[in-house]
Parts: C-alpha cells; structure tokens; sequence
C-alpha cells in the first residue's frame, strides 16, 4: 500500500484520535465549544496549501469534509426521531465514502485548467442538489431501505451506509496495490473512511464527528506536505533520491563516511545511437542495480552520474558491494532496438571512491576527490573502480563487440559495431 512510514503516522493518528473520542464530554468547556469549529480551521489552511501547491483532489477532498460537517450540523444528536435522523443523516453517510473515491478516481490536473476545476465544482454543487431532492421526494419505502439499521448493539450505522464504506475502503486498497507509485494522498484517504466511520457511528456523542474530521483534516494536510517533499527530493525518472537530498545528507554524516561517484561509460554515444528513450531505460537499469546497494544510500547526481553515500564505511569496506554493482550492470543483457530490429546490447560503469581524511574534512570535498578517483577510472581505461590516493594502472579499452544481433531478428545486421554507453567529460 506504498512505504511502511506513511502507514505508521496515518495509523498512529488513527489510532489517537478513536481513543480519545470518548473523552471529549470531559475536556474543559472552552475546548469543547472550540471543537466545532476545528476541522474548519484545518480545512481552510489544507485548501491554501493545495491552491499554493496546484493541487485540485485534495481541495475537492476537503471540500467534501467541510460540506458534509455542515451539513450534519441539522442534526440534532437527542431527537432520534427527528426528520433529520430520518434523511439527511443516512444520506450523508451513504454518500461520504462515495465523494471520496469519487475524488480519487478524476485525474490531478492542479488549479490552474479553469473549465476543469468548474466542472468540479459543479458536481459538488449538484450533489448538494441531489441531497435536498432525495429528503424531499424519495418515496417512504426506499427511506426505510436507506435508513435501516446494520443489526448491531454497537454499530448505528444505516446497514447500506456501513456496506458502501466496507466495498469502498477495499476499492481504495486495491486501487492502491495496482497504483506502481502511490501518492502518500492515496494512502491517506483510506485512514480518512475509516476514521469518519468512527465519527459517524458516534455521532450522538458531542463532537466525535468534528474530532474525527479534524483528524482527517489533518491527515490530508500532511499528505500534501509529504508528496510534496517527495517530488523535490525524488528523481522521477529512476525513483531514486535527487540532488536536493544528497546535499541535505551531508548535515548528518558525522566524522567517518566514504562516497563514491559512478558515471555509465560512453553515455552520450549510446544516446546517439539508440536514442534517449533507450538511454532512459539504461539509467533506470542502472538505478535498480544500484539500490541493491544495502549498506550506503544511493542518489542520483545529474545525468548519467550516480552518487553513494556509505556512513561510518571506509573505502575497503565498501569496495565488495560496489564491485558486485559493477560486475551485476556488466552482465545484464539489454534488448533494445536499432534500425527497426532488436539487438542485445551492454552498457558497464566506472566508479571513483573517497573517504573523509585529513587533507578532505567536507562532505563536498570528499565528493569532488571522489570525483577525480572517477575520471582516473575513466583514463584508466573503465569499467572499473579506483579509491582516491590510489595508484591505477590503464589498460587497453575492450574491442570485442558487446552489441550484437538479436538471433530472432530476421532483418539483423551481423558483425553491428561495438556500443557502451559514456560520459561527457571522457568521450
């Protein structure tokens, strides 16, 4: 349901705001005449955040939250028997999960497309229509449907309304194990239903729908904080952490660290050749082999260069992953095509390591002498990898082909000439 971190925050504010529902009644009388108006208040600063960030299905979420608190509020919580507990209640149950899949499912495309966001905000309008309409002309037989119990003590749910939460909450689920990057949003609505499910099943308790979506209010409002962080700090082409990221993970490196810069040799080459749609696929290669790496964190620096980032690990310590990485991207077969036929082709990396010392005390530093052990590498012949300080000795660059026909290609060249990818500062 995406990473494990997002789970335990939106299940730790869960799991706070349930207990402590049944306490409201006890909290101070200036605390409780505030509550009411809480999710408002959080709401309204969620809406400012999603204006500022372009993002229209979270003001839509919490549109809907703010809509249906207000509505609810006709409700009076001691009169059982009142119009209201026989319509307007119900509904709002039945249609509350509904909004909220129903926000999921339109595609994000910000605040900035005017028709599209009128068009929004003219199905919120109509449900609001839809919801005077309903209390007003839907016959007596099917109110009773709508509005009959689920069967249990303890749950005063209408049946129809706790069915459609259930059907939806799992829609949500296995919307988001088929999503290949779910938004942390994504995530976050699923919390939503179920603690407006608590809030809703007590709502005769003073308050409990208002701390509820004053939680769910909040939860949206982190989420928005959280796929925000992650487009600034995350490279969207390889999943990878960015730039951004790896200088912010200078600040905590403490006094014994090693880095190691990898660039893919012959990059620019390989883009002419088989275009940059091949060459994207090369670098996302490339990236899934390197977060193989589990004792460093790997970020990508810019282009066809890659950075690791290995805390309190020497250079010797590290070598052994860095040369499994390097024999593993060595190795993998790539099928891509050229000349309207498919060929296998290789790509190999080359790699510069430094740790901190005595002459290099930075983070920034010891990248830059990390830096300069990787055009070594790339002198030296590459596809290898050569430590700081260290002497190298070149060899003679390879000239057996490793870009060759593919045996299922009828139109295929023989004898095709050798492809690997590069590096702007060695052509």
């Amino acid at each position: 349901m995406g990473p494990l971190k997002h789970i335990i925050w939106l299940l730790g504010l869960t799991v706070f705001a349930i207990w402590q529902m049944p306490n409201i009644p006890n909290w101070p009388l200036a605390l409780q005449k505030l509550l009411p108006w809480l999710p408002y208040l959080i709401a309204g600063l969620g809406i400012f955040v999603s204006v500022f960030l372009n993002r229209l299905q979270p003001i839509l979420i919490l549109a809907s939250l703010v809509l249906f608190n207000a509505g609810m509020q006709y409700f009076v919580p001691q009169a059982d028997v009142s119009l209201s507990a026989i319509t307007l209640y119900p509904v709002l149950a039945l249609l509350l999960p509904l909004n909220l899949l129903f926000w999921l499912l339109f595609p994000e495309r910000g605040v900035q497309d005017k028709l599209y966001v009128l068009f929004q905000l003219v199905l919120l309008a109509a449900q609001a229509y839809f919801v005077y309409w309903v209390m007003v002309n839907l016959p007596l037989e099917y109110w009773r449907w709508i509005a009959s119990p689920s069967g249990y003590d303890s749950v005063r749910l209408p049946f129809v309304a706790m069915l459609t939460m259930v059907a939806v909450w799992f829609l949500m689920m296995f919307r988001n194990a088929l999503l290949s990057h779910a938004k942390v949003l994504d995530q976050t609505v699923v919390f939503v239903l179920i603690l407006m499910a608590f809030g809703l099943n007590a709502f005769y308790q003073y308050g409990a729908l208002a701390w509820t979506s004053a939680f769910a209010a909040v939860m949206i409002l982190l989420s928005l904080i959280f796929d925000a962080h992650h487009i600034a700090y995350t490279d969207q082409l390889t999943g990878l952490k960015g730039r951004r990221a790896l200088l912010e993970s200078f600040l905590g490196l403490g006094r014994k660290y090693s880095i190691a810069m990898m660039d893919i040799d012959h990059f620019k080459s390989f883009n002419d050749t088989y275009g940059h749609d091949v060459g994207d696929l090369v670098l996302r290669t490339v990236a899934q082999e390197l977060d193989m790496i589990v004792t460093g964190q790997v970020y990508r620096y810019g282009g066809e260069e890659f950075t690791v980032v290995f805390k309190g690990k020497t250079p010797e310590q590290v070598m052994p992953a860095l040369e499994t990485v390097r024999k593993a991207i060595e190795s993998r077969v790539l099928n891509v095509p050229l000349n309207g036929q498919e060929v296998e082709t290789h790509v190999t990396v080359s790699f510069g390591l430094a740790a901190r010392d005595a002459q290099h005390k930075k983070p920034h530093e010891v990248m830059k002498y990390a830096d300069d052990a990787l055009y070594q590498a790339k002198e030296a012949g590459r596809n290898r990898i050569v430590i700081a300080g260290e002497s190298v000795k070149a060899t003679k660059p390879k000239t057996k082909s490793n870009t060759r026909t593919n045996t299922k290609s009828k139109t295929a060249r023989p004898g095709q000439k050798r492809q690997t990818a590069g590096r702007k500062r060695k052509a």
